[in-house]
């Protein structure tokens, strides 16, 4: 099973993820982000490393999940 990173990030009207360079829709919350993301690996069948950026501008891991197994990631801490 191949391992992505997907970033989630800040966007001026919402939060968007980022898999491999390629840029989701934009989503109104942090949370809603998040599931879109989950849902998008179970489809391509992949182990989904989620990241976000701290402070000071580094990519840390915010969970991991293998997509294929598990239900959606929303229970992270949301917003």
């Amino acid at each position: 099973m191949a391992e992505v990173f997907c970033d989630i990030l800040p966007h001026p009207t919402g939060w968007i993820y980022q898999v491999e360079g390629s840029q989701s829709p934009v989503y109104p919350s942090r949370r809603l982000a998040v599931e879109a993301a989950s849902c998008e690996a179970k489809r391509n069948r992949h182990r989904v490393i989620l990241r976000e950026q701290d402070l000071k501008g580094r990519m840390k891991t915010v969970e991991s999940a293998v997509a294929t197994t598990g239900p959606t990631l929303s229970g992270i801490a949301a917003e």
